[in-house]
């Protein structure tokens, strides 16, 4: 196969027609359900389009056809009207036929379309199909060279591509620790610039050639060097897990990839960091979504790293600091999602973000149990703005339920007949028994933990 750096839209190359009448879906419903995909989705867990672009080419009906219904189906689940709310799992079926088909057709709209089956399939509670796509996407943009760009291409298609590749990046970090794999993109591979701001990236011409103002990184440049750091973190706590450290050298990672978030937090730019003014002012240039989801990001990786010092028995200074900071964390986590929920431009509804409930939670429940008195009341209220955002994530996503009844969550007075479950594995070693549980509740199809400390919880509540 020729290594052409330069990627044809995939309708010159002979793909199929671009328009989805498969499913008598009007163009009144086709623009509905994309502009759906942009509020809710687009710029979170993942950022593949310039927004002109996209709109005026479905506009024109020049998108390929899987490509749209991968779309589609996306925002199908955000739709108010039932009958177009169930037609999605026929839109991603009809999309993965028209993607396999064409599946050595490799172009642009082709990576796109995997990525957001991907990002379906992990919906839908199938880790391995999602992988599958993913790693696809990942070989299909190896291929061709993505960040291999020629003299003329214009600003938006190079950013486009740069966009893509940063999300593939991403979503590494994250399919591959839910199954086990080793990641397919190393945690330094830099093969292209970070992503240019986001307000100035959709406010460009759709042929421009040239960008007419100076280069400022947008909030996606600071989620890459941020998802870098998930990668040992995850290394991290599965060496915990399977005793292949002892306690010096946790001790020495956790401290060193410790400081490298804290730098991470410090290098940001006045207006990067999470304050009112600044989520203000995110939500008039409507990247208020993508700003939350920046922070979302931050305190979760700080969660995690920090969540084996927990344990209050024989800590050290150090250790109770860290335990603190754990705590801090995923309480900030709770309140930041408490906020978006309630405040619009702020929309947070993307699947990761159920899944860094799940560990705010846990932390959470580790506070009602172990916590002083004073931390109870605070733990709890938590808790439920936590159990509220998750509940309200099922009706996006409903294979979240599952996962929701083997949470924390499920602590709940009119709950009982749930029940929070734990292993009791790693004790020997004074690292806290929820380590496990954590490590398996950072993907959506992780297996739940076992032995129930129930009534413990629930006295609490």
């Amino acid at each position: 196969m020729v290594r052409d750096p330069h990627l044809l839209p995939s309708q010159d190359q002979d793909s199929p027609s671009p328009k989805p009448d498969s499913f008598n879906l009007s163009q009144e419903v086709i623009i509905e359900l994309v502009e759906h995909y942009i509020n809710k989705l687009h710029d979170r867990p993942h950022s593949l389009f310039h927004l002109p672009t996209l709109r005026k080419r479905v506009r024109d009906r020049e998108v390929n056809k899987a490509l749209v219904l991968a779309i589609c189906s996306l925002g199908s689940r955000f739709s108010a009207d039932p009958e177009v709310y169930n037609l999605g799992g026929q839109l991603t079926a009809e999309s993965k036929r028209l993607a396999l088909d064409d599946f050595e057709n490799i172009s642009l709209e082709s990576i796109q379309t995997c990525i957001l089956i991907a990002n379906i399939c992990a919906a839908d509670a199938k880790p391995s199909s999602e992988a599958l796509f993913f790693r696809i996407a990942t070989s299909m943009a190896q291929i061709v060279q993505l960040t291999t760009f020629k003299p003329g291409d214009s600003v938006v298609d190079c950013e486009t591509r740069k966009r893509i590749w940063w999300s593939l990046f991403v979503a590494d970090r994250w399919y591959s620790a839910g199954i086990s794999l080793p990641r397919q993109i190393s945690d330094r591979d830099r093969p292209t610039d970070l992503p240019m701001d986001e307000t100035t990236f959709h406010t460009l011409a759709i042929d421009q050639k040239v960008l007419d103002t100076p280069y400022k990184p947008g909030l996606w440049a600071y989620m890459i060097p941020l998802a870098e750091l998930f990668g040992p973190i995850q290394d991290l706590s599965r060496q915990i897990v399977q005793n292949e450290l002892d306690e010096i050298n946790v001790d020495r990672a956790t401290h060193d990839l410790s400081c490298q978030l804290d730098a991470w937090e410090e290098m940001l730019p006045p207006d990067m960091k999470l304050t009112e003014e600044n989520l203000e002012l995110h939500k008039s240039r409507n990247t208020g979504g993508t700003f939350v989801a920046l922070h979302f990001g931050f305190h979760h990786y700080s969660t995690l790293l920090h969540f084996h010092y927990l344990d209050a028995k024989q800590a050290s200074h150090k250790e109770r600091i860290y335990a603190e900071r754990c705590k801090h964390h995923a309480s900030r986590y709770s309140a930041l999602l408490k906020f978006a929920r309630e405040h619009e431009g702020f929309e947070a509804v993307y699947l990761t973000v159920a899944h860094m409930a799940v560990v705010s939670s846990s932390v959470l429940v580790h506070t009602l149990l172990f916590g002083d008195e004073d931390q109870i009341s605070t733990a709890r209220n938590s808790l439920n703005a936590n159990f509220e955002a998750l509940i309200e994530l099922e009706r996006y996503w409903p294979a979240l339920k599952s996962m929701v009844q083997n949470t924390p969550l499920s602590i709940y007075p009119n709950s009982f007949e749930r029940r929070l479950r734990f292993r009791e594995d790693q004790a020997s070693r004074g690292i806290p028994k929820h380590v496990p549980y954590i490590c398996e509740s950072t993907h959506p199809h992780a297996q739940s933990v076992d032995d129930s400390i129930f009534d413990r919880v629930c006295s609490a509540c």
